[in-house]
This record gives structure tokens, C-alpha cells and sequence, in this order.
């Protein structure tokens, strides 16, 4: 009995350890990204705030789960004030045996502050019931008549004047190649959403489609 209780005790205190350890390997990987994000900042005339922040756009996540900025970044390109932020919220679900989980979900926001006055749009792909839906007939509010970018992707916006005019020959070919980002715009500011964490090896080129998305849609700035 005694040996079991040893036993017992020397496996706690070994998941005790590894736990420590699993969490200071976490903190020093979070030192590394960063001191990196810092460096690329510094090099890119950027500056970058850490902690959560009240920015103009965080209402626009309000229907995730302990939605939260772990640092974000801002410049100047071209012109065109731009955000990048490292955020990221919960999920929760239940396993087999009715015990709750949650699993963090990371996400890139990068944000371009347009110049002059922009409607609201949101532009996104369709899930699995909004084309089951649609192949049954049921058609969207807002739709721009071609019918294969129709099928694949959702446009909500209260100025259906707003979708023929900002989704050019050009920009609804990208989305059809896959090579659009969905994206939305919101009081001006046009916002991209990508999984995955923000580091400098991603800042880049999320920056260059967030340009290239704005120059298509008309910014003269970029």
C-alpha cells in the first residue's frame, strides 16, 4: 500500500513538473515572438503596443467567446494607416464523457483606415446551409448577378449599390481564383481576418493583400 502511495505521489509531482515546464517553454517562445515583432517594427518605422487595447473595430469580434488583443502594430503604407493585430478567443465543447473544454483560437486583424466616405460591406465565403439554401431557391438580399460568385460567396450590405460598384470584374475573378481575401468594411476601416499568430514572417505579406485589396477596390492612396 505504501509503495502505491509513493507511486502515486511521484507521478503527481512529475505531471507537476512537466506542467511547469510546458508553461515556461510557452513564456520564453511568447518572449521570442515578441522581440521579433519589436525588431520588425523598428525596422518598418511601426510601432507596437502590448496588452489588449479599446481600438474602433473590436466590436466586430463582440460574438466570440473572451475575444482579445494580445499586441497589435500600427504604420503607415503609402499613405493608408494600417493595423496589425495578434488576437485570439475561446471555444468550448464537450467531450464523450459531458466534460467541458475550451481551445483557443488565434487570429491575424489587419485593418486599413480608408480616406473618404465607404458603405458598410461584408464579403464571405458561404457556408454549407447558405449554399444549400441558395441551390433550393432561396436567394440572398444582396447579390451581384454573376451567378458562380453568386453561389460561393455572401455580400451583406444595407446599399446593394455599394456591392456592383466595389466588386469590380476584377476583384470578383480573384475571389473566384481564390486569390481574395474575404474581407469587410466598417466606418471606413477595411478589415481582413487570418488564422494563425502574427509574426514577422507573416506581417508582410498580410500587409501587401490588405494594400492590394484597398487598390482594387479604388483606394488612390496605395
Amino acid at each position: 500500500m505504501l509503495f502505491l502511495l509513493v507511486l502515486a505521489i511521484g507521478g503527481i509531482a512529475a505531471v507537476t513538473v512537466l506542467a511547469v515546464a510546458v508553461r515556461r517553454a510557452a513564456a520564453r517562445a511568447e518572449r521570442r515572438l515578441r522581440d521579433a515583432l519589436y525588431a520588425w517594427t523598428m525596422t518598418s518605422g511601426w510601432q507596437l503596443y502590448e496588452g489588449d487595447a479599446a481600438t474602433s473595430w473590436r466590436h466586430r469580434f463582440a460574438h466570440l467567446s473572451r475575444f482579445q488583443i494580445r499586441r497589435l502594430a500600427d504604420g503607415v503604407v503609402h499613405g493608408l494607416p494600417m493595423t496589425a493585430a495578434d488576437c485570439h478567443y475561446v471555444t468550448h465543447s464537450t467531450d464523450a464523457q459531458g466534460h467541458s473544454q475550451t481551445h483557443t483560437v488565434n487570429l491575424i486583424v489587419l485593418v486599413a483606415r480608408l480616406p473618404g466616405r465607404w458603405p458598410d460591406i461584408d464579403v464571405r465565403g458561404r457556408g454549407l446551409g447558405s449554399r444549400f439554401l441558395r441551390a433550393l431557391g432561396h436567394q440572398s438580399a444582396v447579390e451581384i448577378g454573376h451567378a458562380q460568385f453568386d453561389q460561393k460567396f455572401r455580400v451583406e450590405t444595407a446599399d446593394p449599390r455599394a456591392a456592383y460598384a466595389l466588386l469590380s470584374p476584377a476583384l470578383v475573378d480573384a475571389h473566384l481564383r481564390g486569390q481574395a481575401p474575404q474581407w469587410s468594411i466598417q466606418g471606413g476601416e477595411l478589415m481582413i481576418v487570418e488564422q494563425g499568430r502574427l509574426d514577422p514572417g507573416r506581417i508582410g505579406p498580410a500587409i501587401q493583400r490588405l494594400g492590394w485589396l484597398a487598390e482594387t477596390l479604388g483606394v488612390r492612396t496605395w
